[in-house]
Order: structure tokens, then C-alpha cells, then sequence
């Protein structure tokens, strides 16, 4: 049956802030920027983006997102076509998970072929021919009926298949070791019955106009004869996309584009000759449209021998990538940079943008590559100037720090022009400059790891001039990904490898040049209350909660530093691993999270912790760690991976968003800032009134920290009390036995935790 998808916004507003998202809800932002293929139907263009997918009404010009809320069933696609007939767009995932999506915008899953768990599965192309889609893979082909919305067979031919075309009863197969046919009137799932008829090689097969045409993006387009399967060459050299339907063939490259309208044009088609970005071409109704990477799905018109773009182009407002390695909030700015900081060879494309007021921003990448000669990847870190809002310093695991200032590249620091070095035991040590973990001090200093040298710590002072300091602890120490001040003006740094992982302290005395006053030392190893001795391959975050203690998350659980004095003055200092107390009858408890791998931490305005994990997704803990509240994994909840990269909370609305390896969500956390002091004008209730249909969380904003909250009826009878997360209460509507209130007024007592002030609001209920 079909899957109807209703997506709900509510907008709650009061007099100090906006509340996009009901509390207790997610939200998805996926990265819409890079448009690499499109579908174009009769009034809408489907646009493919990195994996991602939104549809433009050509009509109404409205944009509209596909996400895991909001009619996908899962992430990360690999291919979309559309079926004319049917009026249904396929939705086919790396992972061969399937969606259809109707013109309406319902979706129906088919799991099948994803459930059966093939080994290496590598889905190479589709195409949709009479109502069946043909899903080519590296070891076969499966047939997919479009109209009955089942899968029909699977030709597990032994073949690397590329792609496929039929046409009467034949069936044309491109695949790695050659070209097949095979006759549809025999049993073609019997290997036997295919027949290789040449050694040719295409990416894509399709039939135009009753002829049989190749394409391959190395060596051109071809016409292929189905008696003698020989080939004449239509167009030769590299070409960069290729698009065929029953009225337009197109292909071409930076350069060129070919346009074909008929058979009697094959050998002397249309050539537009005009520099472009197209990466794939389509055509609709008289209009072309051109995915263009990140220039973004582009409407083109032909005249006059040239393609003119008809309107801007349409981008969606969104995160450049779905990558997030690193995020933290400035004020009210999401700072985000994205590259990955790993050992595995995974390089990912120079990465940062901020999130302010519902607006991306994408720090701009043109020319850097070009300026610093070579790629631009792996940006890990990212700190704002406290003085300027608009610049920005990013950090890089290969080509040291980088300048930003109105969002535009301004400089490139290395071992060229700055104290900062490369990893000395390389033979190119140039091309590796470490720069981690950015952190600017309360005087506006910018600190930062140059991490693999012998000095590590690198200061860019306010006066431009920079300090290197020399720690025996640090010496060639790796990976240092975090540091913070706190409220001492301490520096505490993690090193996150094998034999120099630890945590390293260091109190500079507010002398930054002057090293003879600095104190400091580094922890290796954890032993935690019960005197049991942990050696962590992997210090990989740690946070500093509302309390001072500072919460430590490792490749083999969560570890606590209670006192941070304590860990810098005692010699046999202890760390706490938190025990949970076992619920069937005995004394035993179990340490929390242990041997979990702990990869994100965030503390938000109820103290309570936000722990990420590399594969158990998103646990919410109580202040004290001892109440599991919440536990979101892609099994239970809209998270798209349990891989959680970083966490970070909004400081005004309690949002928590969540960066995974696929990309990034929020959840709507009840847990808002507290006030100072008890004021009625600070307390709003929203909604208020509640009207019949809403079946959401009512909200009590404002509040002081730990303000106790009773709702009775105007009788005084008690209906539900508690006390407030941070600055936020929230009643779910019904009384201490689970039933809806009547409709009603009801009061609203607020108390400060110190019980010594007071004060009334009313909420009215209408059902």
C-alpha cells in the first residue's frame, strides 16, 4: 500500500522567540547545492544532489525537499528516473533500497532487494523500457515491474552489466568483459542462453528512434548496427553526459554540446559550441535543463546556435555538502566544518559554512586549490573572530590554516609564511601541515594544534605575530582535534592516537610568551574509582558540563573528570565512570557506555549530556548521567546514521543538532536557557489556547533554572507538576493518570528552586 506523507511545520511564536520545529521533532538539512542529474517531467524537474533530491514546479515555482521525513525512505541515492506512463519516479539508493514517488508526492517502499543483503552489491545504471525498470548491477540485472510495483526477476548472469536497451525481443547488455544479446522468446535467466557479440564497451545503452546507440564518456557516442553489432563513431573524444528520450538525444562536454533530433541526423546533429558546466543535460517541452554541479539545475532555451539560460538558477538554500566533522555554536551561529580528520585515507572536499536566522552560509572554495597548489580537503576546525563577526579561521589536516574574511578566501598559512610545520618524518612534509582544534582565548588570541611536530601548540597573537610552545608531553603528538579554556583560563587539549593519546592540561599564567611560570602535564592512562586501569586507543572529545566537571568520551566508554583541580594538583587522581545500578534484586551495577565509542558530547541548558557514538547513534542522559531519557537510533527514530560525527545545541532554542557521516539533523530538544530571575513578562505558554486538534507538547518558557512547575484546575486540584529543563517545562496535555484534561482554564504556578518567589499564568484548553 502506499505511504501518504504529511508534513507538519508548527510555527509557535511569542514575544522573544520563534520556534520553527515542535518540540520533540526532527528535522533534516540536506545538502541541495551540488545539482549532478535531472528528470524532467511535464510540470516538474526533479533534481538529484549529491545523494539527495528536491523537484522544481515549473509551474508555481515551487521547490519542494524529499528527506526522511518527508517521503524517502532512506539515504543516499544513487539514481532517479522517471516512467511517463506511469507518472511515478524511481528512487533507487546505493544500498538498493527502492522508493516510488507519485505526482502527489506519496511514496511506496520496496525493501526487497536491499533486505537480501547481496555481498558488494553495485548498482551500475537503470533504465525504465514499457513499464519495467531494468537495475543493472556487477553481477547481473534485475527487472522491477513499474505499474504492478514488484520485482519480477533477478539475472544473476556472472557479468559486470553497465547498462541495458531493448527493443522487440532482444535485449542489448553492455558490460565490462563485452557486449551481449539475448533473445527475450528463451529462458534469459539460464547464463547459456546470451550470446557475446563484440568486445565493445559502453557506460550507457540506449535505443533512439529504433536505432541502437553506445555511449561511452571516454570515446564518444556510437551508432551500433544490431545485425553485425560494428560501430560508426557519431561524435568522438570525451564526453560528460549523455541523455536520450523519444524526441532528443543530447551529449557533449565543456565545450560542445551535440543535439540530435532525428535518424536523419545522426551523422550531422545540431553542435552548440559555448563553454558550459553541464554535467547532465535533459529536455522538456522546448526546454533544456542542465544539472551544473555547484551552479546549481539551470533552465536553458536554444536559439540563435546557443543555449540561453531562461531564468537564475535554482538552488535551494542549503549546506554546500552533508559533511559536518566538527560543529559548534557562536552565539546564535552554527560553525561548521566538515572535512574529516582520520587516518584511513578518506579525503573529503575543503568543507565550512555557518547556519544563522534559517539561512546557509558557504564559505566560498574558488581558487584555492589553484593558490595554495594543492587540493583543498580535510577542514577540521573552524573559529570565528570574537572582534569580527565576518572572519573566520579554518583548520586543515593537510595545508595548515586557513583566512576568511566575508566568507571569501583571503590566506593560506604554512610553513612558507608562518611558524606552522609538516609532519618532519614524511618525505613531503610540505604537503601535510597539521592544523587542528582552533580555540581563541578570552584576550583574542587564536590557539591551535599544529599536530605530528615537536611544537605542537601555535598561538596567532591580536597583534598578527604568532608563538610556538614547546611541551615535552606534546612532542610529535597527533590528532589533537579539541580544546577549550575554562573558567581559569586553563587550556586543556586532547591527543587522540595510540601511544601519545591522553589529556593534556597546560596553565600558561595568562603569559603566553613567558613560559617560565607555565604549569602543565598530560594524563595517558584512565583508572577509575574501583581502581581498575583503562589505556584508550582514542581520546576523542571531551565537554565541560554547567557543574565544572568535565566529561571525557573515548574509543572504550564515557569517563568523567569530576574535579578538573583535582586532575591538575593530585597525583592519584581518579577519574568516575558512572555506574548504573542493576534492576533485578542484587547489588551489581554496570559502568555506563562502557566499551562504547564515544565520538560527540554536548551539554545542554538542564546539564544533561548529548553522547554520539561511532555505530549506536544518540544517547540523552540525565544530569548526572545516572536516567537514560532518550536513546535515537535509525531503527527507533528519522536519524540517517547511527556513525554520529559531532553535536552541537543552539544556546536560545535548545535545538540539538546532529552530525552524522551521512549528514545533518536536528531534534527539538525541551531544554531551553534559563533566566536569572522569576518574571512573569519572561513566562510565555504556547500554544495558548490549545486548540481541539493539536495533540502536541505545551510549552512553559522563561522559567529560572530548576523552577518548579504545578499545573492544577482553577479549583487548585493538581494536574501534573515538575520542574523545568533549563528554563523550559513542558505538559503533554494530560493529568497524573494519562487522560486529556477537560476543557477548561487551568493555572500555571511557578516557583524558583530557592521556593522564595512565585508567580501565575494561565493556559486554556478547548476541546
Amino acid at each position: 500500500m502506499k505511504r501518504r506523507i504529511l508534513l507538519l511545520v508548527i510555527l509557535i511564536g511569542c514575544t522573544t522567540i520563534l520556534y520553527s520545529q515542535a518540540i520533540g521533532s526532527w528535522k533534516v538539512y540536506p545538502a541541495l547545492q551540488n545539482s549532478t542529474y535531472n528528470v524532467a517531467t511535464s510540470d516538474k524537474v526533479y533534481s538529484l544532489c549529491d545523494g539527495n533530491l528536491f523537484s522544481y514546479n515549473v509551474n508555481t515555482t515551487e521547490v519542494y525537499v524529499y528527506d526522511r521525513l518527508n517521503g524517502l525512505h532512506d539515504t543516499g541515492i544513487q539514481f532517479i528516473r522517471y516512467d511517463d506512463s506511469m507518472q511515478k519516479l524511481l528512487v533507487v539508493y546505493e544500498n538498493g533500497n527502492v522508493d516510488l514517488i507519485y505526482s502527489d508526492e506519496d511514496t511506496y517502499n520496496m525493501k526487497q532487494l536491499k533486505e537480501k543483503n547481496y555481498t558488494n552489491l553495485i548498482i551500475r545504471e537503470v533504465v525504465i523500457t514499457d513499464n519495467i525498470a531494468y537495475i543493472c548491477t556487477n553481477s547481473g540485472f534485475i527487472s522491477l515491474n513499474m505499474e504492478k510495483e514488484e520485482f519480477e526477476n533477478t539475472f544473476d548472469l556472472g557479468l559486470d552489466v553497465q547498462s541495458i536497451a531493448i527493443t522487440g525481443d532482444m535485449i542489448y547488455i553492455s558490460t565490462s568483459s563485452g557486449f551481449y544479446t539475448g533473445d527475450r522468446t528463451l529462458n534469459l535467466l539460464d547464463r547459456n542462453n546470451w550470446t557475446r557479440v563484440s568486445s565493445n564497451a559502453f557506460n550507457k545503452l540506449a535505443m533512439f528512434k529504433n536505432e541502437l546507440i553506445g555511449y561511452n564518456k571516454n570515446t564518444g557516442l556510437f551508432l551500433i548496427n544490431q545485425q553485425h553489432f560494428t560501430t560508426t563513431a557519431l561524435c568522438s573524444g570525451s564526453l560528460s553526459y549523455f541523455f536520450c528520450d523519444e524526441n532528443v538525444m543530447t551529449t557533449g562536454n565543456g565545450t560542445d554540446t551535440y543535439i540530435f533530433y532525428s535518424t536523419a541526423t545522426l551523422d550531422n546533429p545540431q553542435i552548440i559550441r559555448q563553454d558550459n558546466a553541464f554535467c547532465h543535460l535533459s529536455y522538456r517541452n522546448g526546454t533544456y535543463w542542465a544539472s551544473q554541479n555547484f551552479q546549481g539545475l539551470q533552465p536553458y532555451t536554444l536559439s540563435s546556435e546557443a543555449l540561453t539560460p531562461t531564468q537564475s538558477a535554482i538552488q535551494p538554500n542549503s549546506p554546500v555538502r552533508d559533511y559536518f566533522c566538527n560543529m559548534h555554536y557562536n552565539g546564535n551561529r552554527l560553525l561548521v566544518a566538515g572535512g574529516d580528520q582520520n587516518y584511513n585515507g578518506i579525503n573529503r572536499d575543503g568543507t565550512a559554512m555557518y547556519y544563522e536566522n534559517g539561512t546557509w552560509y558557504n564559505f566560498s572554495e574558488e581558487g584555492i586549490a589553484e593558490q595554495i597548489g594543492q587540493t583543498y580537503i580535510n577542514t577540521g576546525s573552524i573559529a570565528q573572530d570574537p572582534n569580527d563577526p565576518t572572519h573566520h579561521y579554518v583548520g586543515s589536516v593537510r595545508r595548515g590554516l586557513f583566512e576568511f574574511k566575508d566568507l571569501k578566501f583571503v590566506a593560506n598559512y604554512d610553513e612558507q609564511n608562518s611558524p606552522l610545520h609538516g609532519i618532519p618524518t614524511l618525505s613531503n612534509p610540505g604537503e601535510y601541515v597539521r592544523c587542528d582544534a582552533l580555540q581563541y582565548d578570552a584576550d583574542g588570541n587564536l590557539w591551535m594544534a599544529n599536530s605530528e611536530t615537536d611544537t605542537v601548540l601555535t598561538v596567532l597573537k591580536t597583534d598578527g605575530t604568532w608563538s610556538k610552545l614547546y611541551y615535552e608531553e606534546l612532542d610529535m603528538a597527533p590528532h589533537c582535534t579539541h580544546i577549550f579554556f575554562d573558567e581559569k583560563g586553563r587550556l586543556w587539549l586532547n591527543s587522540n592516537r595510540l601511544t601519545w593519546d591522553g589529556i593534556f592540561v597546560l596553565d600558561y599564567n595568562g603569559t603566553i610568551d613567558d613560559t617560565s611560570d607555565d604549569t602543565h602535564l598530560k594524563r595517558q592512562t584512565i583508572t577509575n574509582q574501583d581502581g581498575i586501569t583503562y589505556n584508550p586507543d582514542f581520546y576523542n572529545c571531551f565537554e565541560q558540563d554547567l557543574d565544572g566537571a568535565i566529561w571525557v568520551g573515548t574509543s572504550i566508554g564515557l569517563f568523567v573528570i569530576d574535579d578538573p583541580e583535582n586532575f591538575v594538583n593530585n597525583d592519584d587522581f581518579v577519574y568516575t565512570q558512572i555506574k548504573i545500578a542493576r534492576d533485578d534484586g542484587t547489588d551489581y551495577a554496570d559502568y555506563l557506555l562502557n566499551n562504547v565509542n564515544i565520538t560527540a558530547i554536548a551539554i545542554d541548558a538542564a546539564n544533561r549530556k548529548w553522547i554520539g557514538t561511532a555505530s549506536n547513534g544518540i544517547y540523552l542522559f540525565s544530569a548526572d548521567g545516572q536516567e537514560t531519557l532518550q536513546h535515537f537510533t535509525t531503527e527507533n527514530s528519522p536519524l540517517i546514521s547511527d556513525n554520529i560525527q559531532s553535536i552541537a545545541i543552539n544556546p536560545e532554542t535548545g535545538e540539538v543538532m546532529i552530525g552524522t557521516y551521512l549528514g545533518l539533523m536536528s531534534y527539538m530538544s525541551d531544554a531551553t536557557p534559563p533566566e536569572q530571575e522569576l518574571d512573569k513578562n519572561n513566562v510565555h505558554v504556547y500554544p495558548n489556547p490549545v486548540r481541539p486538534d493539536y495533540n502536541g507538547i505545551i510549552a512553559i518558557s522563561g522559567l529560572t533554572l530548576n523552577a518548579e512547575v504545578k499545573i492544577t484546575t482553577i479549583t487548585g486540584q493538581l494536574v501534573c507538576s515538575g520542574r523545568a529543563n533549563g528554563g523550559l517545562f513542558t505538559w503533554n496535555g494530560r493529568n497524573q493518570k494519562g487522560k486529556r484534561v477537560a476543557s477548561g482554564v487551568y493555572n500555571i504556578i511557578s516557583t524558583n528552586a530557592e521556593g522564595k518567589k512565585a508567580i501565575v499564568n494561565r493556559i486554556t484548553v478547548i476541546h
